[in-house]
C-alpha cells in the first residue's frame, strides 16, 4: 500500500513539474530583457559608487588624499594595494558594472528608440549615456594609464588589447564634445525616475559634460596646452556648472539599499575604522577654517584633533568625522561649481583665455564651497580676509594657493582631492610612518588577475607606461 502511495505522489509531482517546466525555465532574478533606462540608472549608480564609497576594498582615495586616517588597520594608508585587491575591485566596478551596463543600455536605445519621444529626445538619451561612459573611461585612464578600450566590452574577447591612455582620453573628449553639441535642452531625455543625477534634465547633463571637459583640459595642460585651450574655450561657450544648484550629484535616500555609501561604511557597518587625519585637521586649524564644524565633530579640549596619518589610531584619541557624513541622504557629488571655479583659476594662472582672473575664480571657489557645506557669506568673508587665505598674500606660488584651497573644498571627494595633488604637487601632505612623500601612490596597480588572463597585452601596457608601480608617473603627470 505504501508503495502505491509513493508511486501516486511521484506521478502527481511529475505531471505538475511537466506543466510548470516552461515557466520554471524563465529566470526571475535575471530576466532576459532589462529596460535600457534601468541599465543606464544602474550604470550611473555604479559609477557614483566607485567615486563616493569609502570602503578600503574599493575606494582608498580619501586616505591617499589624507582626508581620513585609519584606526585598527592602517595598511591602506601605508599604500598596500594588494592584500585587499583594491586595483581589481576598482577596475571591476568601472568595467564589469558601470561600463558594461551603460554599453548595453546604449545598444538597446539604438535598437529600440522610444516611440513616445521625438528624434531629439532619443538623441538626448544617447548623448547622456555617452557622457556617463566618458566619465568612467576618463577616470580609468587617469588612474591606471593604458587600459582596454577599443576591445574592452566584447564579451567574446577575454584578452582585449590595452589602448594608449592618451588616445582613450582623446576619444572621451570627442564624445563629450559631440554629446554637448547634440543635446537639445528643450527636448525630453532619460525619464526622471531613471536619471539619478539630473532627474531627466538634459541641460544639467550638458553642463556636466562641459565641466568634465574643463577638468580634462587641466589634466592635459602640461602635455598639450593648445588642445587644453581649445577645450576650455568650447566648454565655456557651451556652458559650465556655475552655481550650487547646478551641481552634478547622485541623490540618495534614507532607507537601504539607496543610502549614501559613506553612511553604510560609517554607520550601518557598526565599525569605527576612520578618523579625520592630522594632515587635514592641522591645515584647517591653522587657517581658522569655518568648514571645520561640518567636516569634524567632537573637539578635544576645545580643539579639533586629527589622527596621525599612516598609523593605527585609537578612535577616542581624535576628533571624529562630521555629523553630515553620518546621514544617509548626503548627496554623492560628481562635479560641483566650487571645483569648476578652482579649475578656472588654474586655467587663468596657466595663461589660458578665460573671462576672469585667477583671484576672482579662487575666491568664488572658496565661497561656493562654504555654501555647499552649509556656511554663510559672513563665514566666507571672514575667512578670505585672512592674509593666510587671501590670494595676494597666501603662502606659496599659484599651484600651492589654488591646490590647498581646492583640496580643502574637495573633502569627501577623495579621488579628486588626490588627483588635484597629483596634478599640482602642492605641499601639505605628510609621509606615512616609515615612508617618504615619494611613496605616495600616483596610480593604482593593474589588477593581478590581468596577468593571468591577459598577460601579453598587460606586459605591453606595462612597458608602454614605464612600469607597473604605485609611483609610476602617468602620461599626463609630467611635472
Amino acid at each position: 500500500m505504501k508503495k502505491l502511495i509513493f508511486v501516486w505522489i511521484f506521478c502527481l509531482l511529475a505531471v505538475s513539474c511537466d506543466e510548470r517546466l516552461e515557466e520554471l525555465n524563465v529566470e526571475k532574478v535575471n530576466p532576459a530583457e532589462v529596460p535600457a533606462e534601468t541599465l543606464f540608472a544602474n550604470g550611473v549608480k555604479e559609477a557614483a559608487y566607485m567615486m563616493v564609497n569609502s570602503s578600503v576594498n574599493v575606494n582608498v582615495f580619501r586616505l591617499y588624499a589624507q582626508y581620513w586616517a585609519q584606526t585598527t588597520y592602517p595598511d591602506e594608508s601605508q599604500y598596500n594595494q594588494i592584500t585587499r585587491e583594491i586595483p581589481k575591485n576598482f577596475w571591476d566596478r568601472g568595467y564589469r558594472r558601470g561600463l558594461q551596463d551603460l554599453s548595453i543600455a546604449k545598444e538597446l536605445m539604438i535598437a529600440n528608440p522610444d516611440p513616445t519621444l521625438s528624434a531629439a529626445g532619443n538623441a538626448n538619451k544617447l548623448a547622456i549615456v555617452d557622457i556617463a561612459i566618458a566619465y568612467i573611461y576618463s577616470i580609468m585612464a587617469e588612474t591606471y594609464g593604458n587600459i582596454p578600450f577599443s576591445q574592452a566590452l566584447d564579451v567574446d574577447n577575454i584578452a582585449p588589447v590595452y589602448d594608449d591612455a592618451r588616445a582613450v582620453y582623446d576619444a572621451q573628449i570627442d564624445a563629450l564634445t559631440t554629446a554637448a553639441n547634440t543635446i537639445d535642452e528643450s527636448a525630453a531625455s532619460i525619464s526622471g525616475s531613471q536619471d539619478i543625477v539630473f532627474e531627466g534634465d538634459a541641460a544639467g547633463w550638458k553642463k556636466f559634460a562641459n565641466s568634465l571637459k574643463l577638468r580634462m583640459a587641466m589634466m592635459l595642460a602640461d602635455v598639450d596646452a593648445a588642445k587644453a585651450q581649445t577645450m576650455i574655450t568650447e566648454a565655456l561657450a557651451s556652458g559650465l556648472i556655475l552655481s550650487p544648484d547646478e551641481d552634478a550629484f547622485v541623490t540618495y535616500y534614507s532607507e537601504a539599499p539607496s543610502t549614501n555609501p559613506v553612511y553604510e561604511d560609517l554607520v550601518l557597518s557598526g565599525r569605527r575604522d576612520y578618523v579625520p587625519s592630522n594632515t587635514l585637521v592641522d591645515i584647517m586649524n591653522n587657517l581658522n577654517d569655518p568648514r571645520r564644524v561640518a567636516y569634524f565633530t567632537d573637539p578635544i579640549d576645545g580643539e579639533y584633533v586629527g589622527g596621525i596619518y599612516g598609523t593605527a589610531n585609537a578612535y577616542g584619541d581624535a576628533s571624529h568625522i562630521g555629523d553630515v557624513f553620518h546621514t544617509p541622504t548626503l548627496p554623492g557629488v560628481l562635479m560641483s561649481c566650487s571645483e569648476v571655479m578652482f579649475l578656472l583659476a588654474e586655467a587663468a594662472e596657466r595663461g589660458f583665455t578665460v573671462p576672469e582672473t585667477a583671484e576672482t575664480y579662487y575666491n568664488q571657489g572658496i565661497e561656493f564651497s562654504m555654501y555647499e557645506w552649509g556656511l554663510t557669506q559672513v563665514d566666507y568673508l571672514a575667512y578670505i580676509a585672512q592674509p593666510s587665505v587671501a590670494y595676494a598674500t597666501a603662502a606659496g606660488d599659484w599651484k600651492q594657493k589654488i591646490g590647498i584651497q581646492a583640496w580643502i573644498a574637495l573633502n569627501n571627494r577623495g579621488y579628486e582631492g588626490w588627483t588635484t595633488w597629483r596634478r599640482l604637487d602642492f605641499d601639505g601632505l605628510n609621509p606615512a610612518e616609515g615612508l617618504t612623500l615619494e611613496d605616495i601612490p600616483t596610480r593604482l596597480l593593474y589588477p593581478l588577475e590581468e596577468a593571468q588572463l591577459n598577460g601579453a597585452n598587460l606586459d605591453a601596457a606595462i612597458s608602454a607606461i614605464g612600469g607597473d608601480t604605485k609611483t609610476t608617473k602617468l602620461w599626463w603627470d609630467v611635472n
